[in-house]
């Protein structure tokens, strides 16, 4: 059965006191790893004191990667699930970026507002892909880059990873820790319908972004990153 953006939304509203703990033991830490690489891939060349967006900032993780790697950036981190933000809210430094409860499919922020834009394991939530990135092509300035970190459709089938590791293990992982079994069997439906990285470059090129790169990471290509401009 299909998910409303209300399904979603409560999901991540549910699993927010334990979506870190979760997200640490089902990567293995490498998520931290997968964002401070993706940052630094966002902030490389950025002006100083740019106006910045996290997009599906979660528990905050993103955002403060971001401050951690530039300080002098203003960083904005927005979410449509109101209970993570309130969890991330409790972290050192959370006090210095600007909190929205905001939809991805209507940004409540002027054209050309940021000079640069991360999501982190966002936009396969978004339930009208294509209106979602043209909002992010609204939102990011001419020539500002937009850095997408996401688990994509394989192009092919990975026994290892998608019928053992996310299809069984996952769900049994985040159950155990995040304590919510339909939350975590929800991670790989997610996966398995959401593009494959080369039919999400061709979406962000028809939203207006010119240069579009991407590349898998380290393992297996589980995780990868999309930059745009």
């Amino acid at each position: 059965m299909e998910r409303t953006a209300t399904d979603v939304r409560g999901m991540f509203d549910r699993i927010a006191g334990r979506y870190d703990a979760a997200n640490r033991v089902m990567s293995v830490g490498l998520d931290v790893l997968w964002r401070r690489r993706a940052v630094r891939l966002l902030l490389d060349g950025l002006d100083q004191g740019s106006w910045v967006l996290d997009l599906g900032a979660g528990t905050l993780d993103g955002a403060l990667e971001i401050l951690r790697q530039r300080p002098d950036a203003r960083v904005v981190a927005a979410d449509f699930a109101r209970g993570m933000l309130v969890a991330g809210r409790r972290k050192s430094g959370a006090d210095r970026l600007v909190l929205h409860a905001a939809d991805g499919l209507r940004l409540p922020y002027r054209e050309a507002s940021f000079a640069a834009a991360f999501t982190g394991f966002c936009v396969r939530n978004l339930r009208e892909l294509t209106q979602g990135l043209a909002e992010l092509r609204r939102v990011v300035r001419p020539g500002g880059r937009l850095v997408v970190l996401e688990f994509f459709r394989p192009d092919r089938p990975r026994r290892f990873w998608d019928g053992i590791y996310t299809g069984r293990l996952l769900p049994v992982l985040g159950w155990a820790v995040g304590g919510d079994r339909a939350a975590y069997r929800y991670l790989p439906r997610s996966i398995q319908d959401f593009d494959a990285r080369v039919t999400f470059e061709a979406r962000l090129r028809a939203a207006g972004f010119a240069d579009v790169r991407g590349r898998d990471l380290f393992p297996g290509g589980v995780a990868s990153l999309v930059e745009a401009r």
